[in-house]
């Protein structure tokens, strides 16, 4: 598939136009890329691709019609592009997607959803989504990211303390509460409920910290496997389980949806930044 570049002196992104999947991002001066990719990356619709930072829409894991495809449909569609522009040396990409033959078998709506990536200082990723349907629609959606680390078991979330959370393996309910930081040194798929804050992934291996922040969430999904075997997890490789941590902005869970009504738009927007730690 048609994949693009954006380079400046602030860094580089690497992208697809199929699911406008980020496939990587350099910031200057960085020796290692702050996202994951495993080994085989092959993107063609066909699967659904670990690495990165696919899309989600518009349902976010199993939260859509029941037998629908999980994450939805925006990761296997192909993105146009609409425009690109320079300001201060920062360098933006708008792409978009609007309704086919084939959306509207699984999903029968009118929509245009746009997703902008801004390479600056930070790198600024917005989700817009426009209700051009005559009728309501719910939606739940989210970006994946797979942040890359030297080894996931000397890894410290920070920011989540205090936060009702559950395990979504055994229950979609918020009855626990976090305490402390996180470190995600086995299998999770923790939701946490969480109003807009900053959170940091600090990589000791690596020396680094991974700031993150955004609006128009409702949830942050931590998401680690547990040991696994060749072809268990698609194109990810048994050897990379330590390599990554997901940490993931989201709305999800079926009764947490946010309706659009007609005409209406929703943005969810995310900030990433990154620096040495020592």
């Amino acid at each position: 598939m048609d994949m693009m570049e954006i380079s400046n002196k602030f860094g580089s992104v690497t992208l697809s136009l199929m699911g406008a999947q980020i496939r990587s991002y350099r910031p200057a001066g960085m020796k290692e890329d702050i996202l994951f990719a495993p080994k085989t990356m092959a993107i063609d619709g066909t699967k659904h691709v670990h690495g990165g930072i696919p899309v989600c829409w518009p349902w976010f894991g199993r939260n859509g019609e029941p037998g629908s495809v999980s994450h939805g449909f925006a990761r296997t569609s192909v993105f146009e592009v609409r425009k690109q522009t320079e300001t201060d040396g920062a360098t933006t990409l708008v792409l978009g997607l609007r309704p086919t033959d084939e959306t509207r078998k699984v999903w029968p709506y009118d929509f245009d959803l746009e997703s902008t990536i801004r390479l600056g200082a930070t790198l600024d990723l917005f989700l817009r989504t426009k209700n051009t349907d005559a009728r309501p629609v719910k939606i739940t959606e989210g970006l994946h990211p797979y942040w890359r680390v030297s080894d996931r078991r000397r890894v410290r979330v920070d920011g989540l303390d205090g936060c009702p959370y559950c395990f979504a393996d055994v229950s979609q309910v918020a009855d626990k509460t976090w305490k402390g930081t996180f470190v995600p040194d086995g299998h999770f798929d923790h939701v946490f409920t969480l109003g807009p804050r900053e959170l940091t992934i600090a990589d000791d291996g690596w020396g680094r910290t991974v700031t993150m922040r955004g609006e128009g969430y409702s949830k942050i999904v931590i998401w680690t496997p547990g040991p696994f075997k060749a072809g268990e997890n698609e194109n990810l490789d048994p050897a990379d389980m330590l390599n990554f941590v997901c940490v993931e902005p989201a709305t999800l869970f079926r009764p947490d949806a946010y309706t659009l009504a007609p005409g209406a738009e929703h943005v969810l927007s995310v900030t990433i930044s990154a620096s040495a730690s020592r």
